[in-house]
Parts: structure tokens; C-alpha cells; sequence
């Protein structure tokens, strides 16, 4: 716990959860032969501190970030 941020839902996330997660967006990489990849990293916008997607972070109602 102590790498990550505590507002995204993969960093709070237990190992185990982790690790089925990565097995199943290595599997979707895999199948659509990359493309998946290049769509997250070209077009999706990324948390600078721990690199996870913004959409996966928690928010307030008025759309700022939990503290």
C-alpha cells in the first residue's frame, strides 16, 4: 500500500485483485493484437502519481478528488 495513491480504486485494491486484473487486461492486450494499448496510453488521460487511469479515481460530487 504504501506505493500508489489512495484515491484509485487499483491501488487500494487487495493483491489478489491486482493480480487478476492484470492477468485480465494482459489477456484483452493480447487479443485485440495491441490496439487496446495504444487506445489506453494515446487517448485515456493517466493520474500523474501512480499512472492508473483518472476514471478509476474517486471523486466528490463537485468532480475534485477525494482527500
Amino acid at each position: 500500500m504504501a506505493d500508489g495513491c489512495r484515491d484509485c480504486e487499483t491501488c487500494t485494491r487487495s493483491w489478489l485483485g491486482r493480480l487478476l486484473q492484470n492477468a485480465a487486461v494482459g489477456l484483452m492486450h493480447v487479443v485485440t493484437i495491441g490496439i487496446s494499448y495504444l487506445i489506453k496510453k494515446g487517448f485515456r488521460r493517466h493520474c500523474p502519481q501512480c499512472k492508473h487511469l483518472l476514471s478509476r479515481h474517486s471523486r466528490r460530487a463537485d468532480g475534485s478528488f477525494r482527500d
